[in-house]
């Protein structure tokens, strides 16, 4: 008995090492799910989107077999993009102007208006 030492018995040191191992992982799940409630929450304001709509194909010009130029709305901005079946290039970038863009309302009327004239 000249090798005992007065450590605690084995199943208690494992059972231990488990508790603690998933205590750090149900915290580390509950940081992911936290980080994941925020982004759905907060995201959208922050300009980070999950397919909200965010983003519009606005025209594309087909220029060859697998070439194409494609104009896109995404937020406030107009992106040219020159687009093979190797690679997407912006070819340039607008500000999308507000004050040109009509009224669903203004639209309606006018049309309201020109079929009332053809009665």
């Amino acid at each position: 008995m000249a090798n005992a030492t007065n450590l605690p018995p084995a199943g208690v040191d494992v059972g231990l090492a488990g508790l603690k191992m998933a205590a750090a992982l149900f915290i580390i799940l509950a940081l992911i799910f936290l980080g994941y409630y925020l982004l759905r929450r907060f995201g959208a304001r922050a300009g980070l989107s999950f397919g909200g709509g965010k983003m519009n194909v606005v025209a594309t010009l087909g220029l060859g077999p697998g070439k194409s130029v494609v104009v896109v709305r995404f937020l406030n901005k107009y992106l040219v993009l020159g687009v093979t079946e190797a690679r997407i290039n912006k070819l340039m970038e607008m500000d999308a102007d507000h004050e040109n863009e009509e009224d669903f309302s203004e639209v309606l009327a006018r049309q309201d208006g020109h079929h009332h004239h053809q009665s």
